[in-house]
């Protein structure tokens, strides 16, 4: 067998080799972006050019309460995180893949009721989700187009509710993590 044979041989045999091996992303596992079991406080935030001047305000400046006194904590498990966070206004949800808000507030509470509107430009209602443990999130789908979502870090995510958003009750939205 001259070489040139033999090359070819080796080559045809190299490739039927690796067309039996398998490197399908079905095969490694994923991470989820969030990871459950961690722990997550959420704090809140509003910026508007007419109740805060433009300015990003934390919300217990705004309900005139004591600094973080509004801040949750929980473990991210299979059941809503936050019932009824902040003064009875939203349930949030999150799981390994996604985050839910439900607005749970009645018509007729008296903390929110004059507030239900669909916002105006230049208004921002925040959500900072800061974890204990890095996560995974590379990016986003928002169910709502007036719902955006940044990432500030691997431990920092912020749900920013905008321009557009009607505000009610029974309204909900998903940001799809990946």
């Amino acid at each position: 067998m001259t070489v040139s044979k033999f090359y070819f041989l080796f080559l045809g045999l190299a490739f039927s080799l690796a067309t039996f091996t398998s490197c399908s992303d079905d095969e490694t596992p994923q991470t989820p972006p969030i990871t459950l079991g961690s722990g997550v406080t959420v704090t809140n935030t509003f910026q508007s050019t007419a109740f805060t001047m433009g300015a990003e305000a934390a919300i217990e400046d705004l309900f005139m309460v004591e600094a973080g006194s509004l801040a949750a904590t929980a473990s991210v498990s299979t059941v809503v995180e936050f019932p009824a966070y902040l003064l009875n206004l939203y349930n949030i949800d999150i799981s390994e893949n996604s985050i839910n808000f439900e607005v749970v507030a009645a018509a007729d509470d008296a903390t929110y009721m004059d507030l239900f509107r669909v916002l105006e430009a230049d208004t921002y209602d925040r959500y900072y989700l800061t974890f204990a443990d890095a996560q995974n999130v590379s990016g986003f789908t928002s169910s709502n187009s007036a719902v955006n979502f940044r990432i500030d870090s691997d431990k920092v995510l912020v749900v920013e509710i905008g321009e557009g958003y009607d505000f009610k009750p029974g309204q909900s939205f998903t940001i799809t993590l990946n």
